[in-house]
């Protein structure tokens, strides 16, 4: 066990955080903002959803539905950005595959904390998932599959971090499919309702991983500048070359989701929603 550990967990000769003040301003920053969120998440549980979100039985979805699938669409984002250069073998994003991969791993979980919080009684969700499964159900095929895209996601960095990379790309292929299948269906649980008719429709789980790609490539472009910036971290060429392309990729999607959000309007204007 003590051997896997050493395996998996950071070794030294990489880059070494520096106690900077915009590094320490960083840390306290994030920090203080995911307290707050924990805070407010649990008292949210004692006081209710009710009291806390403005949420009722008639309208029993708030703002922690919008939280969670920020969080999730960003996960799956960076999962597929990181396959291009994991999976697929693009030189140009493998200097960003493994950054990505933790950043996945680390907002999924953060989306399951929220969802945790929305659903109030999140102990039951893993018990009846497996007791009483409804596969006619999207919001159920949400769950099983993000709790397998987890996992491979999981499993994939470790390897990469023991070096192992051809089983970690078997695994990563798993984790991009479990990944995709989750979020086009989580596309489908909004799409499939005729309760907004701007969310509703059969193009939506296409348009939510092409979303989700859009919000990976701004969030690996993001931390990197932040992190780098905040420790006076000097890019390679290589680095500043894959954080280009993905630069390109992600204007390339803001063009795509503007096509899409266009036409959605103009049908809903001129003919039927």
């Amino acid at each position: 066990m003590n051997n896997f550990l050493a395996d998996v967990l950071p070794r030294e000769g990489g880059l070494v955080a520096s106690p900077s003040r915009s590094y320490n301003v960083t840390i306290a920053i994030g920090g203080l903002l995911a307290a707050l969120g924990l805070a407010a998440g649990v008292h949210s549980m004692y006081v209710g959803h009710e009291h806390t979100f403005g949420v009722t039985r008639e309208v029993p979805w708030g703002l922690l539905i919008a939280t969670y699938v920020f969080f999730v669409v960003s996960s799956t984002g960076l999962c597929l950005i990181s396959s291009i250069g994991h999976v697929f073998g693009v030189e140009s994003f493998k200097p960003i595959a493994k950054r990505s991969v933790f950043m996945a791993i680390v907002t999924i979980v953060a989306g399951f904390f929220v969802i945790g919080f929305e659903i109030e009684n999140p102990w039951r969700m893993p018990i009846y998932n497996m007791l009483s499964p409804n596969p006619t159900s999207n919001i159920w095929w949400m769950g099983t599959l993000y709790g397998a895209y987890l996992f491979f996601m999981v499993v994939e960095f470790a390897l990469l971090q023991m070096e192992k990379h051809k089983i970690a790309g078997m695994f990563g292929l798993l984790g991009l499919v479990s990944g995709i299948a989750a979020h086009s269906n989580l596309g489908a649980v909004f799409g499939l309702l005729s309760g907004r008719e701007f969310w509703h429709g059969p193009y939506m789980p296409i348009y939510f991983i092409t979303s989700a790609m859009m919000s990976g490539c701004a969030a690996v472009i993001f931390f990197h500048y932040l992190g780098y910036r905040a420790n006076g971290w000097k890019m390679s060429e290589k680095l500043e070359n894959s954080l280009m392309a993905t630069a390109k990729l992600g204007a390339t999607l803001i063009a795509v989701i503007m096509f899409f959000t266009t036409w959605k309007m103009i049908s809903g204007i001129s003919g039927q929603p």
